[in-house]
């Protein structure tokens, strides 16, 4: 039987994502909370941010350097013909390259966003590019790909753990978009001196408060499509 925990975090996933078990990461007895894609998607939009937040502490506003942001416009595409190639049967793809392509996808809009909160966040951002230096971009990466590599393993006493992960992926990918929108109200707007005061608080609860707002409605949406068909 089914605890409350687990169906809680299937229906943010039903939320977000159709949930074809045949399309999603994981074994018979655990199903992952959203597809392939869409875990990698949230997934490395989650561990992006961990990483990202850990090399840049300087409030660093400015996008990557050229060819850093031609590579995360590539992961994005990525997954765009990843996709499109599925969808018309031009070729064969799977589980693995959904999530590969998805993760990255979802690692390189980590990248994109975290200037413009860093800019609209802090008082005293600093107008220097993020991976200014090649070496933290080969630190980035390398983190990354041993995420997905550990990820693929299939290793399966790691399959709760990828469950509970997801949902939270999901949840904080939400949460932070939702942030980075408040804080382009002016009440909000380049406050604060610290990651975590004051000025955090208030756009953190409307950001929760609109990101349970978003997965339940979404989530009824679904099921009204459910009941259609």
């Amino acid at each position: 039987m089914e605890s409350w925990l687990t169906k809680f975090i299937n229906i943010i996933g039903s939320s977000v994502c159709h949930q074809l078990p045949e399309r999603s990461l994981g074994d018979k007895t655990l199903i992952m909370p959203v597809c392939s894609r869409c875990e990698g998607i949230y997934v490395g939009f989650f561990i992006a941010a961990i990483i990202i937040f850990l090399l840049f502490k300087k409030k660093e506003n400015e996008l990557p350097p050229l060819y850093v942001l031609i590579t995360m416009i590539a992961f994005v595409i990525s997954t765009i013909v990843e996709g499109a190639l599925g969808f018309f049967s031009i070729a064969h793809t799977n589980n693995v390259s959904r999530f590969v392509t998805g993760y990255l996808a979802g690692s390189a809009v980590m990248v994109i966003v975290f200037p413009i909160f860093n800019y609209q966040y802090y008082k005293d951002s600093i107008t220097v590019r993020i991976f200014l230096k090649p070496w933290q971009f080969i630190t980035f990466l390398s983190i990354n790909i041993a995420f997905i590599a550990i990820i693929l393993l299939d290793l399966k006493f790691l399959n709760y753990f990828f469950f509970y992960f997801s949902s939270i992926s999901v949840l904080f990918t939400f949460y932070f978009i939702n942030l980075i929108l408040l804080l382009l109200i002016p009440a909000f707007s380049q406050k604060a001196l610290f990651l975590f005061s004051r000025y955090l608080v208030l756009p953190t609860i409307f950001s929760l408060m609109l990101t349970a707002l978003e997965i339940y409605l979404s989530y009824r949406f679904h099921q009204f499509l459910l009941k259609l068909n």
